[in-house]
């Protein structure tokens, strides 16, 4: 290889490791907002908190206004709006989350994973038995 082709692919290395991490850090912003639930309507933010991530129920959707399943008898019948769905997810690839995921509709706390598909949808994950079993559901950013 000659000199100036050895610059040039040292410059497009240097270029290469400079704009990866840029992305990965774009991909970490992307899901940090307010989304929208495609299904039930509810509102929820998605905010950094202990250096992961945080999942907080903005506006409950429809028909998912208490905590009515919860399995402690003081919080059972709670307002869902406030209440925290996954709380210090970390990072598991350079553009999703991985951390313990409440479900109110059963009350039971799932693996869960917060992915970021692109600027304007997330998805969230539950999933069981090893990742095996996993229901998702698409949030919209709100704008």
């Amino acid at each position: 290889m000659i000199k100036g082709q050895r610059i040039r692919a040292i410059a497009g290395a240097c270029a290469l490791a400079v704009a990866l991490p840029l992305s990965a850090h774009a991909a970490a912003e992307d899901a940090i907002g307010t989304w929208r639930d495609a299904d039930s309507g509810g509102i929820v933010s998605v905010y950094s908190c202990g250096g992961g991530i945080c999942v907080k129920v903005v506006k409950p959707g429809k028909g998912r206004e208490k905590d009515d399943a919860n399995p402690n008898p003081q919080l059972k019948g709670r307002s869902m709006a406030g209440v925290v769905l996954m709380n210090g997810a970390t990072k598991a690839g350079s553009d999703k989350w991985k951390g313990k995921l409440y479900n109110s509709e059963d009350g039971e706390t799932y693996t869960g994973y917060v992915t970021s598909v692109s600027k304007d949808e997330v998805k969230l994950e539950g999933c069981v038995a090893g990742g095996l079993i996993c229901k998702s559901r698409t949030w919209k950013r709100v704008q």
